[in-house]
């Protein structure tokens, strides 16, 4: 299995939460996520501003994001690599 980075496995997460909730528009806690991947929360800010400026999830509250469908092309490639 291909190592992946901290990135790779939040939008993963998100993108698998946002799958198993049938709607991918759902919105998600971030902290709730990144802990799903073992991520501290000065981890999951740091990850999330990163991914927010490329366009691959969108805030829906202070909080909650959920992932755009550049994201779910992202993950969909990532996940394809295994």
């Amino acid at each position: 299995m291909k190592s992946r980075t901290q990135d790779e496995k939040f939008l993963i997460a998100l993108y698998q939460a946002s799958k198993e909730s049938d709607d991918l528009t759902t919105a998600f806690n971030r902290y709730a996520i990144g802990k799903s991947v073992g991520l501290q929360e000065r981890g999951v800010n740091a990850i999330c501003k990163l991914l927010l400026q490329a366009n691959f999830i969108k805030k829906s509250s202070e909080e909650d994001i959920y992932i755009t469908e550049h994201g779910v092309n992202l993950a969909c490639r990532l996940l394809e690599e295994i």
